[in-house]
């Protein structure tokens, strides 16, 4: 959709999904969490792809939130599965 919408291009399908970054520090607070179960909840026009950008890497949001005790942490120097996204590999 961000390409669309700065390129002007008929780029758009019926599957297109929606691309958004989040820059976070730290975890987010129980309240912080909530709120990102919302949102990605509450995107029911198209699939919503959520990524966290930690500073050390960037995540799927719907991974961490699914508990699997430890995401793919895309970084400078390569992929990395980890349980602590927010510190460095």
């Amino acid at each position: 959709v961000g390409f669309a919408l700065a390129s002007g291009l008929p780029v758009l399908r019926a599957d297109s999904d929606l691309d958004l970054v989040l820059r976070l520090a730290a975890p987010p607070d129980a309240a912080q969490a909530e709120a990102l179960r919302a949102i990605a909840a509450a995107v029911t026009a198209c699939r919503l792809d959520l990524q966290i950008d930690t500073g050390h890497g960037g995540f799927a949001y719907a991974e961490w939130a699914a508990g699997r005790g430890r995401v793919l942490l895309k970084t400078d120097q390569g992929p990395v599965l980890t349980a602590t996204p927010w510190e460095p590999a």
